[in-house]
């Protein structure tokens, strides 16, 4: 049984509009989470204001990879209590943003091509309080 809207906790999710971001929001409202949706960084920081506490931010890299960088390490010094989740095509064969990842305290990285499954599962994983989850396919 889903809880009552209010009682869901909350997902923050940048991702650029498609059918990507379509098919993570609905997996994430399946599994029982509420969703904030921004097509871009700069529209984050504001939001949190607006939205329900968020409880997990997932975030994509592109297309502006500055301002990913920027809003994470944002949160991460506003709000440390809430973990972050980078998911992103974004893979550096160098593992640059693996590294940059946990050393800015992200709580996972995801490389795509990622299901919807592993993302429940990861956003799940660190809501519960995992650190450190790494998951790279392809």
């Amino acid at each position: 049984m889903i809880p009552a809207e209010s009682a869901r906790p909350t997902v923050c999710l940048v991702h650029p509009r498609g059918i990507v971001r379509d098919l993570y929001v609905e997996a994430l409202q399946a599994a029982g989470l509420r969703t904030e949706i921004a097509d871009e960084a700069s529209a984050v920081l504001e939001g949190f204001a607006a939205w329900h506490p968020p409880t997990a931010l997932v975030i994509e890299l592109v297309p502006q990879p500055a301002d990913a960088w920027m809003l994470i390490e944002r949160v991460r010094q506003l709000h440390a209590h809430v973990p972050v989740v980078i998911v992103t095509s974004k893979i550096r064969p160098d593992g640059a943003n693996r590294r940059r990842a946990r050393t800015v305290g992200c709580a996972a990285f995801i490389g795509k091509p990622c299901s919807v499954e592993t993302l429940v599962d990861v956003v799940e994983r660190v809501r519960r309080g995992e650190r450190g989850l790494e998951v790279v396919t392809g």
